[in-house]
């Protein structure tokens, strides 16, 4: 039985998928330092929140999320040491849902809460770029207006997923302020281990010989490139609906393999929002010191600098870029999609060739062969 249990409840971008690369790439480093992941894989800790928020399997999400938490816990218990579950979205849990999911792990458990935070200056564009990766067709001026709207009462999903404090206490409502870690994402310019240093550290882990390249990072996009994917999610219609197959076509393909590699615009704010989402922010940090939460690094972080607000701040932060841009960003991966498409035909027609091979020497040989290919993957000796 473990003697702790690290719950990394979020939140969205702040380097989640950074951190969560690296220790699923090299799960068995972290498992010979004290520190297990359960289950096979991070989707396997997505279902489990899903489970958490009262999701599992209820359409359109996967049948599978249905007892997901249950089965983190159970495989949880399996493990001595140190384990840790972590999905950002565990952050959108209510009061009650988070206390239940904290509960299943009854009294004998030392159960930690682990937040990773970064300046809502920065967060208020990455949230929505966020949202147009998952097929919205909202505006930046029209999501700002939104988020300034929910903020005296914490309503709406960004002060659902982005009130920090707000997390904490629904998670940690019954557990003592030394085990709620705050760890705060550096400002830009800092060291780009720094982050990791920081949760690693917090896990007890040796951030020093973990291979930071190895993670895989949820990459940006420019104001023309999430302008060039809003009005594509505009003109799909009902096709590719997500949850469904947008987010392995649109998400992945065209956003992350066509649009990020394109140069773009910084994503900015306009004066007054700017001021708002700094204030905002400095409300949070008195809340999150009032707290009494683990601070590694410095609640500082989320105040950005006057250099930094400057550099957020633009009177046309939310002009939609001209035709010209619109077109080159437009032709640019449409010709990008096309390579794409053709290496996927390629390697169909491989595994069809393959399989044909298979097929053709009887299913006995087939059978003997990768019987031997999987004893040579695993180490098992020859028979």
């Amino acid at each position: 039985m473990p003697q702790r249990v690290f719950l990394h409840i979020g939140v969205p971008k702040t380097g989640t998928t950074f951190l969560q690369g690296v220790l699923w790439s090299q799960r068995d480093r972290a498992a010979s330092q004290g520190l297990h992941l359960p289950l096979r894989s991070m989707h396997d800790h997505f279902l489990g929140s899903l489970d958490v928020r009262g999701l599992g399997g209820k359409p359109p999400h996967p049948a599978d999320s249905a007892g997901a938490w249950d089965r983190l816990v159970e495989a949880t218990r399996a493990h001595d040491g140190t384990v840790l579950i972590s999905h950002e979205l565990l952050s959108a849990a209510s009061a009650d849902q988070a206390r239940k999911a904290v509960g299943w792990f009854g009294s004998d458990l030392e159960v930690h809460l682990v937040v990773t935070a970064r300046d809502l200056l920065r967060q208020v564009t990455a949230e929505w770029q966020e949202h147009v990766k998952h097929r919205n067709t909202v505006s930046l001026e029209e999501f700002v207006r939104r988020v300034r709207d929910g903020a005296p009462e914490r309503k709406g999903w960004f002060w659902l997923v982005q009130d920090y404090p707000g997390i904490l206490q629904r998670w940690g409502s019954r557990l003592p302020a030394s085990r709620l870690h705050v760890v705060t994402v550096p400002p830009k310019g800092a060291a780009s281990d720094e982050l990791w240093n920081r949760f690693a550290g917090v896990l007890g882990l040796d951030a020093g010989s973990f291979d930071l390249d190895a993670s895989r990072a949820n990459t940006s996009l420019g104001r023309e490139q999430t302008e060039v994917l809003r009005q594509v999610n505009a003109a799909l219609g009902d096709r590719l609906p997500f949850p469904g197959p947008y987010p392995a076509v649109a998400k992945d393909v065209l956003a992350h393999g066509a649009l990020a590699g394109r140069a773009g615009q910084r994503l900015t704010l306009t004066d007054d929002d700017v001021a708002f989402a700094r204030a905002e922010g400095a409300r949070m940090v008195e809340q999150l010191d009032a707290l009494g939460a683990d601070v590694v690094g410095s609640l500082d972080d989320l105040l950005p600098s006057d250099e930094a607000a400057a550099a957020a701040t633009s009177p046309e932060a939310y002009a939609v870029p001209g035709t010209d841009a619109m077109l080159t960003e437009s032709v640019s991966a449409i010709a990008d999609l096309l390579v794409a498409l053709s290496e996927e035909k390629a390697e169909v027609g491989r595994l069809r060739g393959e399989l044909d091979g298979l097929r053709g020497r009887g299913t006995r040989e087939a059978l003997r062969d990768a019987a031997g290919a999987a004893r040579r993957r695993i180490g098992y000796p020859k028979r």
